[in-house]
């Protein structure tokens, strides 16, 4: 009986210290699974902010080529309507484009075989005051030929296609980019009254390397007149981006906020999607995006 019970005896240990070892193990794996689980959750938490860090990088860089390509073409339609207001009723249009030394805006006849009737150069500055201008009739350079010819397909497209919509008391500014091989012509609402800015009723015409049209874009719903301030500060605006539009800010919103930031009393911009909110701050002209989750905590953290 005493060998038997021995036995049993060390059955039993065996088995508890087998079960206390599957514990220790099973304890082990969990605390590894909750690791493992929180270093993934991190992990994609931090992907996620480069990811919509870039795609802000990648607005704002868009925004800014955008809003220096009309701040050139608003100055320099001021120096050619005041100085060559003859000139000015020979031209079909215009359009500007940044070299590696300079901002340049031409204007061009509106003849069937158009040339450039004046040439306005700026240095990267953009001093409204610090520029030349040049009235020598002369043709285009292979450069403006592709500028010109995005410029004017778009500008036939907009008449003719249904999807642009006009405004009273607005115009449609056609704004031609190329770089890096990309070609594509911006259509901006035309800003009218000095009290309000005008975001929305924009589009974005992709060309491809033939200067052909391959896509046609609309990049906001409607028209969305936003007030200044003035009497009545206003520190902050925002819009909806709702259906097809992108779920983040546009360029196009960017560029207006640029163009028009020392006319309001605007301290940041809200633009809200169904999944991401983007900050554009005035002052740093620094662009953010948050998710919606994100954005609920420091709303409930206020």
């Amino acid at each position: 009986m005493g060998n038997i019970c021995t036995v049993t005896l060390c059955k039993i240990r065996k088995v508890i210290y087998i079960h206390k070892i599957f514990t220790t193990v099973s304890s082990l794996m969990k605390k590894l699974f909750t690791l493992i689980t929180l270093f993934i959750l991190v992990q994609n938490a931090t992907a996620q902010k480069n990811r919509l860090r870039q795609i802000a990088d990648s607005i704002n860089a868009e925004g800014e080529m955008l809003y220096r390509s009309e701040l050139a073409s608003g100055h320099s339609t001021h120096i050619f309507a005041s100085s060559f207001g003859g000139k000015k009723l020979l031209s079909g249009g215009y359009f500007s484009y940044e070299t590696d030394k300079e901002m340049i805006t031409i204007f061009f006849s509106k003849n069937e075989d158009p040339v450039v009737l004046a040439t306005v150069k700026f240095d990267h500055g953009l001093d409204s005051s610090k520029y030349s201008i040049d009235t020598t009739t002369r043709k285009f350079t292979e450069n403006e030929k592709d500028f010109y010819t995005i410029r004017s397909k778009a500008a036939q497209a907009v008449l003719s296609d249904t999807l642009f919509k006009f405004y009273q008391n607005t115009s449609l500014n056609l704004v031609p980019i190329i770089k890096n091989g990309t070609k594509k012509v911006y259509v901006i609402t035309a800003q009218t009254a000095p009290d309000e800015v005008l975001l929305g009723n924009d589009y974005l015409i992709n060309f491809d390397k033939d200067n052909d049209i391959i896509k046609k874009t609309k990049l906001h719903n409607n028209l969305i007149p936003l007030g200044t301030g003035g009497k009545e500060p206003i520190t902050a605006s925002s819009h909806q981006h709702l259906g097809e539009t992108s779920p983040f800010i546009t360029a196009t919103d960017i560029c207006a906020f640029k163009l028009w930031k020392g006319k309001t009393t605007w301290v940041m911009s809200f633009v809200v999607s169904a999944g991401y909110v983007s900050a554009w701050h005035f002052r740093d002209e620094f662009l953010e995006i948050l998710t919606q989750d994100e954005w609920q905590k420091i709303m409930k953290n206020k």
